[in-house]
């Protein structure tokens, strides 16, 4: 089967981030790899002009495929995908809900599932003494994600490209262990991958994703709840494939849901180390196939990603 992994960074759409070219390069490198071994043919795009127009001819070209993109580029992407091919990750329509941060936490706090409280300005600027987190209502990475404490929100909202607040959201501050979750879905099925250990790092205001360990032992009744969660998330939001749900563990154990990507996410590249299955054999079984049970995937070692 000849197959296209579709990354956005490496296929020119963000030439910006060495980081996130860095992250790119990983998880292109770790899918192509795990397809290569299962017999399969790789395609992808490289240094594009026109990363979309790439995307549209190569998925043309091939049997399957999977698109990783940010979030405002990841519905239009998928639904090119999904018109030339058979997509292996989530439906577009799953990821229009998904990459959209307000419209996801509105529906998971609907169905009882915590997570951070969106808040207004007015709140902040009431609340000199209160953290506070600000990120684009569409984005990744902890791109442009910054901490408030009321003292000129609305100017802290200036480091953003656009920064009207339609795209931009503010929650509440959770102290707490940064954590997520790595599920593949398949049609009839959910199957838990691993919890993974996220570095966050501050930098002034800003908070920065600067990489992680896989798997993250938080002790049993923890990563109990984490899996039941996860799972009810991927369920209600019709995910498919690899999908990556990011948690804060609050310090009185409570986990809030903080974001849900609909795509392979960077502790992808651990996980391909440390599980007992070829994970990619996992995202084309979820298609195509059955999952394995849950009791018979296990993961031996620790892999540990720095992009510090």
């Amino acid at each position: 089967m000849r197959i296209l992994v579709a990354e956005y960074a490496v296929g020119g759409g963000d030439g910006k981030s060495v980081s996130l070219l860095r992250e790119g390069k990983a998880m292109l490198s770790t899918l192509k790899s795990g397809f290569e071994r299962m017999g399969h043919e790789v395609i992808y795009p490289e240094a594009e002009t026109d990363f979309e127009a790439a995307v549209d001819k190569l998925s043309k070209e091939s049997d399957a495929g999977i698109i990783i993109a940010p979030d405002d580029e990841l519905c239009t992407l998928t639904e090119l995908l999904e018109s030339n091919t058979v997509n292996l990750g989530c439906p577009s329509s799953s990821v229009k809900i998904c990459t959209d941060k307000m419209l996801t936490s509105k529906i998971l706090s609907e169905e009882g599932i915590l997570v951070p409280r969106i808040v207004s300005v007015e709140e902040v600027e009431r609340n000199e003494e209160q953290r506070y987190v600000s990120k684009p209502r569409y984005g990744c990475a902890s791109e442009n994600v910054f901490i408030l404490n009321g003292k000129k929100p609305r100017e802290a909202l200036s480091f953003y490209d656009n920064d009207s607040l339609d795209y931009n959201i503010i929650t509440e501050f959770i102290t707490g262990d940064d954590i997520s979750s790595s599920i593949i879905v398949g049609n009839s099925s959910v199957l838990p991958l691993t919890i993974n250990k996220q570095f966050i790092r501050t930098e002034g205001e800003r908070l920065r994703y600067a990489g992680g360990f896989v798997p993250y032992f938080i002790g049993r009744e923890a990563e109990s709840e984490i899996t039941r969660i996860s799972r009810k998330v991927v369920t209600m939001l019709h995910c498919r494939g690899y999908v990556g749900i990011d948690f804060v563990l609050g310090e009185d154990g409570t986990a809030y849901v903080v974001d849900v990507n609909p795509r392979p996410t960077t502790s992808i590249v651990g996980i391909a180390k440390v599980l007992n299955y070829e994970v990619t054999d996992l995202i084309l079984r979820a298609k195509f196939g059955t999952l394995p049970i849950a009791e018979d995937v296990k993961t031996e070692g620790r892999f540990v990603f720095d992009l510090s």
